[in-house]
């Protein structure tokens, strides 16, 4: 069924209500199955906008997605328990199945180690923040519903540490920098978010210390306050300085199919079950290595 101007910006699980003659119960459960296919993919969640002439389908249970890998892909796993799973996350893989792409994401990959049945939301069990598709690093799944609970707890009272490494462009003046700029969504362009004073802006916090200053760049520390979507991307092209090779929020630099020079390299969180802190790093990868070679051999 195709979204008419009447519905244009209407919640998809309201809009299937009010078109499919379906009570609410049963479209959570038709979102809980994967049998919800919008422009032909599951979406990443029931409460995304529909726009107008968009596909909207239900699929019978018999047809339901099966949402596994279309090819095998080994993740470079960082540390893992019976509980937890940290992996260096690659290149060009979504954390969960979004409106973007339903295939070969981290959560399928890791479907077997996930007690899938114990999280109410099937579209990405065990994640309690994620990291963009081209972001490198640290990404952290949990395996179980008591981990999970735990960890979210310890994102809420900035319990959980997570800290990146960035590539940015132009030097700073400062060795430290505060950024509080609340976000939000664009207006012009659903997938960018923007620094707004907008009531309904989320605060975003990014603390920033600079590690060395380039001729035309810089290579900085961004420990994430809050954790709010594209929040370093956004808040570091808000004061001038974007990500070296940002296509959404900077320039493209000459790095094809690499984008964004972001990678998540130090995590730190407490586990409850071993009652201690765990504390992990990574190193960025042979690509974001090489531009810092390069940058400092041009001082």
């Amino acid at each position: 069924m195709k979204v008419t101007k009447l519905f244009h910006q209407e919640r998809l699980d309201k809009f299937i209500v009010a078109n499919f003659n379906l009570a609410r119960h049963q479209v959570d459960k038709l979102f809980a199955n994967n049998q919800i296919l919008l422009n032909g993919v599951v979406p990443f969640k029931k409460g995304i906008n529909v726009k107008l002439n968009d596909e909207v389908s239900i699929l019978k249970q018999q047809e339901k997605l099966q949402r596994q890998p279309t090819k095998k892909i080994k993740l470079p796993i960082v540390y893992e328990d019976k509980d937890v799973i940290v992996i260096n996350k690659p290149k060009n893989i979504l954390v969960h199945p979004t409106s973007f792409g339903d295939k070969n994401t981290i959560v399928q990959i890791l479907s077997r180690k996930i007690k899938k049945k114990e999280f109410a939301d099937q579209t990405r069990p065990g994640v309690v923040s994620r990291i963009d598709r081209n972001t490198t690093g640290l990404c952290i799944i949990a395996k179980n519903k008591y981990m999970f609970d735990s960890l979210l707890e310890q994102t809420k009272k900035r319990i959980m540490i997570k800290q990146y490494l960035a590539i940015v462009h132009h030097c700073f003046q400062d060795k430290f920098l505060l950024i509080k700029a609340p976000i939000e969504r664009s207006k012009q362009s659903r997938l960018k978010m923007v620094v707004s004073d907008e009531p309904k802006a989320k605060p975003a916090t990014t603390e920033i210390t600079v590690l060395e200053n380039f001729r035309t760049a810089s290579l900085i520390s961004c420990k994430l306050i809050t954790g709010r979507t594209h929040q370093i991307r956004c808040h570091l092209a808000y004061i001038h300085h974007p990500v070296y090779n940002d296509p959404l929020y900077g320039t493209i630099d000459g790095f094809k199919d690499y984008d964004q020079f972001l990678h998540c390299n130090y995590l730190k969180f407490y586990h409850p079950r071993l009652d201690k802190f765990i504390e992990l790093n990574c190193e960025p990868d042979k690509v974001f290595n090489d531009l810092l070679i390069k940058l400092r051999s041009n001082l």
